[in-house]
């Protein structure tokens, strides 16, 4: 008796692989936003953006996104979050216990709860192992993301890359905070760098220093804390999601302005 009622060719496997992948890919080349970094920030304020009706491409440049949420403390897989965000959690389906004033959670069902609402949602276009390399610049501002696939970078091949523009781009990339060093190299912008480990402070920091740094470039997560001097902080995540909804909003308002006087150039042209 035969199991598989429906066989697959190798062939058409292959097919609709390079197919879909490959059509999602050409849709990308123009987004309204991008967001480099699928850490806690960088899914979050995707998933803020998408919600508000704004098309978003995720790029990461790791096998599995999720950024540090995975591994908790010293790979014990629990992470921990302020009462604060007790609303988002429960707004993304992020199930959680109370203890001494915090909330704990899987940081497994925290990183693939994230992951998983974003990768579903029809307003996000998300691509993994792709390596933001350079940022594109038109008209004095940022205006997208030179990326090759991750494998290439790493073997150091010399393959030219591709450009997705985008009228604003997110920096969620973590400590390294790769997009503010790309755009450091070429016009003056003051770099702090993260401070000492400071749980409570830099949590706050985190949300105060979410902002643009350039126009067209914003920075979310513990980028903004590199670039502005902010406390680090570990395994507790309430200030990342913070941080993801505030540079939504500031990217909301800014594709807003950005609309207008569009509209009011070609009014008078």
């Amino acid at each position: 008796m035969k199991h598989i009622l429906h066989p697959v060719k190798d062939e058409t496997v292959s097919r609709l692989i390079l197919k879909h992948y490959s059509g999602e890919l050409i849709q990308a080349l123009d987004s309204p936003a991008i967001v480099v970094g699928a850490g806690p920030a960088g899914l979050y304020c995707a998933l803020r953006l998408a919600q508000a009706g704004t098309e978003v491409t995720i790029f990461d440049h790791k096998l599995s996104p999720g950024g540090g949420i995975w591994g908790g403390s010293m790979g014990c897989n629990k992470v921990v979050f302020q009462k604060d965000v007790q609303g988002i959690l429960d707004e993304l389906g992020v199930s959680y216990l109370e203890d001494e004033g915090a909330l704990v959670t899987s940081s497994l069902h925290f990183a693939s709860t994230l992951i998983a609402r974003a990768s579903a949602h029809p307003s996000i276009r998300f691509f993994n192992l792709l390596t933001v390399v350079d940022l594109c610049w038109r008209d004095e501002r940022i205006a997208g993301v030179v990326v090759n696939p991750s494998a290439i970078e790493l073997q150091r091949l010399h393959v030219d890359p591709m450009v997705f523009t985008a009228k604003a781009v997110l920096d969620a990339t973590g400590h390294d905070a790769v997009l503010v060093n790309l755009y450091q190299r070429r016009r003056n912008l003051s770099l702090v760098r993260e401070f000492f480990m400071n749980a409570a402070l830099g949590e706050e920091n985190v949300i105060e220093n979410t902002q643009m740094v350039a126009p067209g470039l914003f920075v979310a997560g513990m980028a903004a804390n590199n670039v502005s001097g902010g406390y680090r902080m570990g395994p507790i995540f309430g200030g990342m999601l913070l941080s993801g909804q505030k540079a939504a909003s500031l990217m909301l308002e800014y594709l807003r302005i950005f609309e207008e006087e569009n509209h009011a150039g070609e009014s008078v042209s």
